[in-house]
């Protein structure tokens, strides 16, 4: 154990996990030192934006990291359409037969499958799974992942709670970009562009500019700049030894899109500040300023240290783009024909052909330092922080600057030059030479538990003039640097007065070297399994099995409604609803005095499903467990957002619905949900009507207790974040929480906003209606139809429930046409 202040760090050093977008990227991640790499193929990851990896490059990639000892992880954290999972499962198995170390996943159907068909391969679950309790680690766990990469959200404490209570092994973020919304949870970029961040494609809506409607009228928050849910790039090197000492297992790195130069350094950083960490030190303040100053100039927005240590305002809204380390301000300009000339005093070191960014009233605008000069206008090379420097800079950057703009160092060119020379870590190995007069030579090389043998036909001669000195046999022996290898000591057994050629000790060497590669490679190889989905078999209920269930059904399909609170409840109720979802904290009022001659008459006819709350913390569920115990207790039912409310309703016996938060896409996650003890699957609004249909048709099991829901009305939530976005307009007056708040972008488009327990929820500027639609939604298969009312009053609830169940009854009915309301088939006739 080590300890620090006598106070536990660690008792093994976390592993360092970085990103690699391409193989670039990836022999970065071997120069910086990482103990793992995480890294895509296909299209099937969270980063499509990436150049990522074929699949024929596979083999090869996993080679070249096992070949330096460092673990390869494959990202196919994305959720899996239906007629997508054999080609996963293809994917997998070579990944497997190459000897993956592990595969990070977001889809519970395709984890389930891959720890049944390879039980001896480590999953992981993704931060897309918006694990961010001890029941949700529980439950997953349950499901076969050996690792969570937990919520960002998270925080030291909950982190170390986790641990605690848990053999599971827990993995976060520390370094990189950072989502505004909780990962898994935003379909923002999907609704606004159809490019979705669940499938990696986003577009990134959050880093563009906003502006706030308050009550219809334009409000400017004070310091508040032009990208307010654009957050700053995660940095916590100033307090890792907090979150070493958690116990997690691994520390994460993102940026599978960024430079292999970024790869390199925060890799290296990173695994020297662990290391120093569990080695009892303390980093002093100057070197991790250091650390920080040399990432910033390879990427930055602004750095915070996340909520894991405690921060709650993660964004940075005055620029969302990377704009470097702040060099100074210009005091003066001269405009040239072919150059501009800005005076100013430097904040950091520079030389010439740096790269700096400058913050003009029409944006950021880059060059290079063509030349510098001192204040007697002498040129120069370098400059140091603190001197009064003339930069010389292109003239078609120099046309829109002026004085008092802030100078900013994007490119250090000595930074980036020492890492691109900097050489690849060998993987140590040992070596022992046996050497007798009149015997073959004999070459052992170790690494590890791992060892082989070359016996040279060349036998030792007895030397006649000068023999071969140790000195000789060790400089040979240590010449791997055309190999993966590095020395880490050279032993000899020497009987004699020697002669061996060098060429023949560099042969031997180079012959074991190879060997002991192959076996090294050969430990991670295994056999491919073929896994056919066709032979996977579906969850069932006993007896069930045969019992096939036509998805193509001729009954009328029930319609749910998803309301605010009790008063909107018994309107939806009185207008057809066969199912009405209302929020669990509306549960007391739902079962007071002022209902009671209602709720009785409401029951019979209509199911009553109490909605958890969309994020739930371990100390949020723990205040959830009465509420969902008195619900049990009352004979209702339960809608679960997140995998600790799943865990929880499922050690409670609690019969619960599955919500489209948990991206359901196909009919594998369905039957998970199903085993955990769901009686109903909301599935994901991403999908199309074919991408439904395929996932309903393939569930043969499911009788009238498994049903599969979707939604078919409503404003589609785009985010929820931790991030209290409104209270800067509550804490200057400019907002109430009833006030209506719109966040308004570039093109005017509107997106409103609400408060709920000081999390921001962010709403579509369209709602879905499929009214006119319901004949072709009913030959999907699909159960039942949701309406999302979430965010209407009594009298629209009222007039949509009614219209919908006259049309699924087969009678006409239209909607009022609503003033500044734009809406929209969602996703159903194009799909993401």
């Amino acid at each position: 154990m080590i300890l620090k202040n006598d106070k536990k760090v660690c008792d093994v050093p976390p592993e360092v996990l970085v990103p690699a977008g391409d193989l670039d990227a990836l022999i970065g991640a071997i120069k910086g030192g990482a103990d793992a790499v995480y890294f895509g193929v296909t299209d099937l990851n969270a980063r499509k934006g990436a150049k990522n990896f074929s699949m024929e490059d596979l083999e090869d990639t996993i080679d070249m990291l096992h070949s330096h000892g460092v673990k390869a992880f494959l990202a196919l954290n994305i959720p899996i359409k239906q007629k997508e999972l054999q080609h996963a499962l293809d994917v997998v198995d070579k990944a497997y037969s190459f000897g993956i170390d592990a595969i990070i996943l977001q889809d519970l159907g395709l984890l389930r499958i891959l720890h049944e068909t390879y039980p001896d391969l480590a999953l992981h679950a993704s931060t897309q799974m918006t694990v961010h309790s001890m029941k949700g680690v529980d439950f997953i766990a349950n499901e076969g992942a050996v690792r969570v990469i937990v919520s960002r959200e998270l925080t030291v404490k909950e982190i170390t709670d986790i641990v605690e209570h848990s053999d599971t092994e827990i993995e976060i973020f520390v370094h990189g970009a950072l989502c505004y919304s909780y990962s898994g949870k935003c379909l923002f970029s999907s609704f606004m562009s159809d490019r979705s961040a669940n499938r990696g494609a986003c577009a990134q809506p959050c880093r563009r500019p906003y502006n706030f409607v308050v009550n219809g009228r334009n409000v400017k928050v004070k310091g508040m700049g032009r990208f307010p849910i654009s957050c700053a790039e995660l940095c916590t090197l100033s307090e890792l030894d907090e979150i070493v000492g958690t116990g997690l297992r691994s520390l994460k790195i993102e940026g599978r899109m960024k430079k292999p130069e970024y790869v390199t350094e925060s890799a290296s950083v990173y695994k020297r500040v662990v290391e120093e960490i569990c080695n009892g030190e303390n980093p002093e303040e100057a070197e991790i300023v250091a650390l920080e100053k040399d990432l910033a100039q390879l990427f930055y927005r602004g750095f915070t240290k996340g909520f894991v240590l405690g921060e709650r305002d993660v964004v940075h809204s005055k620029y969302s783009s990377s704009y470097g380390v702040y060099l100074g301000k210009i005091k003066d300009i001269e405009t040239f024909k072919y150059t501009t000339s800005l005076t100013l005093t430097l904040k950091e070191d520079v030389r010439v052909k740096d790269g700096v960014g400058i913050h003009t009233k029409s944006g950021v605008l880059g060059s290079a330092i063509n030349k510098l000069l001192d204040v007697n206008e002498n040129e120069i090379e370098t400059a140091k922080k603190g001197e009064k420097v003339i930069i010389e800079i292109s003239s078609k950057t120099g046309k829109a600057v002026a004085r008092g703009n802030e100078v900013y160092l994007t490119t250090d060119q000595v930074l980036l030059e020492t890492l691109r020379r900097t050489k690849a870590k060998g993987l140590p190995v040992s070596l022992e030479v046996t050497a007798e007069v009149g015997e073959r030579l004999k070459v052992r090389m170790t690494s590890g538990e791992i060892s082989v043998e070359v016996i040279d036909d060349f036998e030792v001669q007895e030397a006649q003039k000068a023999p071969t000195s140790k000195e000789q046999i060790v400089s040979a022996m240590e010449k791997l640097g055309d190999t993966s290898f590095s020395a880490s000591s050279v032993d000899m057994k020497i009987n004699g007065n020697i002669f061996i050629p060098i060429g023949v000790l560099s042969g031997a060497r180079r012959v074991a070297a190879e060997k002991l590669l192959e076996k090294i490679l050969a430990q991670y190889r295994k056999g491919e399994k073929h896994p056919q989905l066709l032979d996977i078999s579906h969850f069932c209920t006993e007896g069930q099995c045969g019992n096939t269930v036509s998805r193509k059904k001729k009954q009328t399909p029930l319609l749910s409604v998803e309301v605010k609170n009790a008063g909107t409840l018994f309107e939806a109720v009185d207008m057809g609803a066969d199912v009405v979802y209302l929020p669990i904290r509306k549960f007391h009022d739902l079962v007071s005095e002022e209902y009671a001659g209602k709720l009785g008459d409401a029951r019979d006819k209509t199911e009553i499903v109490l909605m958890a709350p969309r994020i739930s913390h371990e100390a949020e569920l723990t205040e959830l467990l009465p509420l969902m115990e008195k619900a049990k207790d009352d004979g209702f039912r339960i809608a679960c957002y997140t995998l600790g409310q799943v865990e929880l309703a499922k050690e409670l016996g609690v019969p619960f619905v599955v919500q489209k938060e948990f991206n359901t896409f196909n009919s594998y996650t369905a039957d998970e949900f199903y085993r955990a003890g769901a009686y109903r699957v909301t599935l994901s609004t991403e999908l199309n009507l074919d991408e439904i249909s395929d996932a309903c048709d393939d569930i043969s099991c499911r009788g009238k207790e498994h049903q599969l829901e979707i939604v078919v009305h409503g404003r589609e939530l785009m985010l929820i974040t931790e991030h209290d976005l409104l209270k800067p307009l509550l804490d200057q007056g400019s907002a109430t929480e009833s006030s209506e708040v719109l966040l308004v972008d570039s093109k005017s488009v509107e997106y409103p906003v609400k408060r709920v327990d000081e999390r921001t929820l962010i709403y579509d500027c369209k709602v879905l209606d499929m009214l006119d639609k319901i004949d072709e939604l009913k030959t999907c298969g699909a159960d039942i139809m949701r309406l999302d009312l979430s965010l209407y009053g009594k009298r629209d609830v009222k007039e949509i429930t009614s219209a919908y169940r006259r049309v699924l009854d087969g009678k006409p009915a239209e909607l009022r046409p609503r003033r500044g309301v734009e809406f929209s088939r969602g996703h159903y006739y194009k799909g993401i």
